[in-house]
């Protein structure tokens, strides 16, 4: 699975930790620094090494120089970071193909969650639903009106940071 497991805060919340330890610290020690058990933050770990902000090494967390230069970002620069990281995610990739090209950069969420039981049978369609809003929205990728339940896609955000 392509698709960021984890709330965007708590992956931040995990880098700044390793930043705290100067970029590489035990897994273990981080789960004890958050009063967490492993399984509670191997989401974050998953997601943050799925965009290349973290790598795992013999049970350390790696502070990766991707993630170094999002933690210098002000929250502006990190959305825009994490535009480029998360819309190269494969899944992400194809579903926001999926919008672009069938549906003119607007898709409903029965259309979106309907594309992803067909493409993504093993995952929770809901529950994946959510995962891309989340980070969609975060990464500046899409919006997503909750009242009329329809996503759009956004411009590519300026580089400046």
């Amino acid at each position: 699975m392509t698709i960021p497991r984890a709330q965007v805060g708590t992956v931040i919340g995990l880098l700044e930790i390793l930043r705290d330890f100067h970029g590489k610290v035990d897994l273990a020690k981080v789960a004890d620094e958050l009063r967490l058990e492993l399984d509670d933050i191997l989401p974050a770990v998953d997601a943050a090494k799925l965009l290349k902000l973290i790598q795992v090494n013999a049970g350390d967390l790696i502070l990766t120089s991707e993630g170094t230069t999002l933690l210098s970002k002000g929250i502006s620069g990190r959305k825009r970071e994490l535009y480029n990281a998360v819309s190269n995610l494969g899944e992400i990739k194809g579903i926001l193909n999926f919008i672009r090209k069938e549906h003119g950069s607007t898709v409903t969420k029965e259309d979106l969650l309907s594309f992803i039981r067909q493409e993504m049978p093993d995952v929770n369609a809901e529950q994946t639903f959510s995962w891309i809003v989340e980070w969609g929205r975060y990464a500046l990728l899409l919006r997503y009106d909750d009242n009329t339940q329809k996503i759009r896609l956004t411009k590519s955000p300026a580089k400046a940071s």
